[in-house]
């Protein structure tokens, strides 16, 4: 169900579940082909700046990046319109990816959602102080404070454990950052006047 947004966007209702549909088809390939890796600029395996972010270390893995989804989801029903749910994907996707080889260079691999929830959170709270104000405000207070946990290791052992591998909460950092950085480029460009072609 197409709907028009306060904020003059045009929105749909269904990215979200074909994104979720996507990483639970991805589950079913192999990971090791797809996932980030440091060397992935020596070797020109391009994509793996993106499918690293699509596949999941285990199960446990996926459905705490799916649930996060389905939260996410719930708290902006209209979430984006394909286009733009691809685009920033891509580009937070991508923003991550290039952060992790400058400030992680020995990480031998990394695979999850979990970056890129972060910034389609920061990018919809941002876009959302039109309309959603205290609710943007509450996610944009909440998730650098968990951030900042995150970054003095409160919780990470036990997320570990549960995931099946080690959490890199720098990605979460660099999602974050690049949802932020996403949301500023929208508003620059819908503050820049469109210039009317010639007659």
């Amino acid at each position: 169900m197409r709907n028009e947004s306060r904020m003059g966007y045009r929105m749909v209702n269904r990215p979200a579940p074909i994104l979720m549909i996507l990483l639970m088809l991805l589950y079913l390939a192999p990971a090791q082909p797809l996932e980030w890796q440091p060397e992935l600029l020596q070797s020109r395996e391009w994509w793996r700046l993106i499918t690293g972010h699509l596949v999941h270390l285990s199960g446990r893995h996926l459905m705490l990046n799916v649930a996060g989804l389905i939260t996410l989801w719930m708290l902006y029903p209209c979430f984006l319109s394909l286009r733009d749910t691809a685009l920033a994907t891509v580009f937070i996707a991508v923003g991550i990816s290039l952060g992790l080889l400058l400030l992680q260079p020995d990480l031998p691999g990394y695979r999850g959602f979990s970056g890129c929830l972060h910034g389609l959170a920061a990018m919809l709270a941002i876009r959302g102080l039109g309309h959603e104000r205290i609710l943007s405000v509450g996610v944009l207070v909440l998730v650098p404070g968990k951030l900042a946990m995150e970054a003095v290791g409160v919780g990470l052992a036990d997320t570990a454990r549960l995931i099946g591998g080690p959490v890199i909460w720098q990605a979460h950092v660099l999602g974050f950052s690049a949802g932020v950085v996403l949301a500023g480029l929208h508003w620059f460009k819908s503050q820049t006047p469109r210039q009317s072609s010639p007659e």
